[in-house]
């Protein structure tokens, strides 16, 4: 008994981490906003919950980045109400976090399951569809078939009707139809080779058959093919168990939670090479300070782009490589660094680079730049990176 409690008490403190990630929200079907109107939550993993009647078998939700909704969502994800749970509402995880200071649009779809009659309506429906288009597009001349478009045009034209035709329904899959295959693009390529001149060889001729009628037989004959290998192909798709949306609900521009800008301040210690072998080293070392701006921000970026920085700054001293070698900088009269920068440890960064430095001028000297005394050398260093807190309106 004690060992369960043990065990217990370890998944709860191992796995509360994990249930910590999750802020739930509170999706408001009258009012179509979240938690009272209070922004989402940024930069976090969040759960929407909400209600959903007993005849809602799935309910779906699609994340945008703007308004427009005819785009594909960069987000979505769906609930299913299973059988033998009887709740009247939704949970659907949202695991892309938003980005803070932010507006996304949410579209939130309700399915419901359709009868196998229903459903061979709809079949019928789309197949009937395919018929009137290919019957529109071929004209039977003397010695062919001329098709009125070319062989891929028309399958990109069936597969719209297809996927017109499914637009307001899904599978519990969530699969698409994938477009008709090449077979049907072969066929439609055929028919636009078909010589009508050797139609008496491939139609068994009639009594009454006069040259003229057996070849328009012999071309519906050719057009009846396709539409059968058509509408076998949308029976694959459609022998699965549908679902019709039933509802649908917008919410467009919302808000989520503001976030604070950060400015990454570094203070550490370097090195700068100035020439010489591993046995015979010129170098000097002082203080620097400057700002670091990351690759990427988590949990936006991998953890590898959002540990790495581009640094710039200056050093807080002259470098001394020997007598009568004293080096400063360009402009602010202190050597300058550019680095790259990865964060080793919390609110440690290493960083390695070049510095940019100029021999010190005699006091006779009326300007601050010369190209002519101005030279690079790289550095490696170390520093303490502290994140200083903007808050900036947007």
């Amino acid at each position: 008994m004690k060992m369960k409690f043990y065990l217990s008490l370890l998944l709860l403190v191992v796995s509360g981490p994990a249930f910590s990630q999750y802020k739930t929200v509170l999706f408001n079907y009258e009012r179509a906003y979240f938690d009272d109107g209070q922004p989402l939550p940024a930069e976090s993993k969040f759960i929407i919950t909400g209600e959903a009647s007993a005849l809602v078998d799935i309910v779906e939700v699609k994340v945008y980045h703007s308004a427009n909704t005819d785009k594909a969502p960069f987000y979505q994800n769906t609930w299913e109400h299973k059988a033998n749970n009887p709740a009247t509402s939704f949970t659907l995880p949202v695991n892309q976090p938003l980005r803070g200071n932010e507006e996304y649009t949410f579209l939130i779809n309700y399915y419901a399951k359709i009868s196998q009659e229903q459903q061979q309506q709809l079949v019928s429906q789309i197949n009937t569809a395919l018929g009137a288009y290919i019957d529109q597009s071929y004209q039977v001349e003397r010695s062919g078939i001329a098709m009125l478009q070319h062989p891929r045009t028309m399958r990109n034209d069936l597969n719209a009707i297809v996927n017109q035709g499914l637009s307001l329904h899904r599978n519990i899959i969530n699969y698409t139809f994938p477009g008709f295959s090449d077979l049907v693009y072969l066929k439609l390529k055929q028919l636009s080779e078909v010589n009508l001149q050797k139609a008496r060889f491939n139609v068994f001729k009639q009594e009454d058959d006069n040259t003229k009628s057996v070849k328009l037989r012999y071309a519906q004959e050719q057009i009846a093919a396709l539409k059968t290998l058509l509408n076998q192909e949308v029976a694959q798709y459609g022998g699965v168990q549908l679902y019709a949306l039933t509802d649908s609900k917008k919410v467009a521009d919302y808000n989520t939670e503001k976030t604070k800008n950060a400015l990454a301040l570094n203070v550490g210690y370097g090195g700068v090479y100035y020439s010489g072998s591993f046995d015979n080293l010129t170098y000097d070392a002082s203080p620097y300070a400057g700002i670091s701006i990351p690759f990427g921000k988590e949990p936006f970026a991998s953890p590898f782009m959002a540990r790495t920085s581009i640094s710039t700054g200056v050093f807080l001293k002259n470098l001394d490589f020997g007598p009568g070698n004293e080096a400063t900088g360009p402009v602010v009269r202190r050597p300058v660094y550019l680095a790259l920068g990865y964060r080793i440890l919390p609110f440690i960064r290493l960083n390695a680079g070049a510095t940019v430095l100029q021999n010190k001028l005699n006091s006779s000297t009326n300007t601050d730049l010369n190209l002519d005394k101005v030279y690079i050398r790289p550095f490696v260093g170390l520093s303490m990176e502290v994140n200083l807190w903007l808050n900036l309106n947007r």
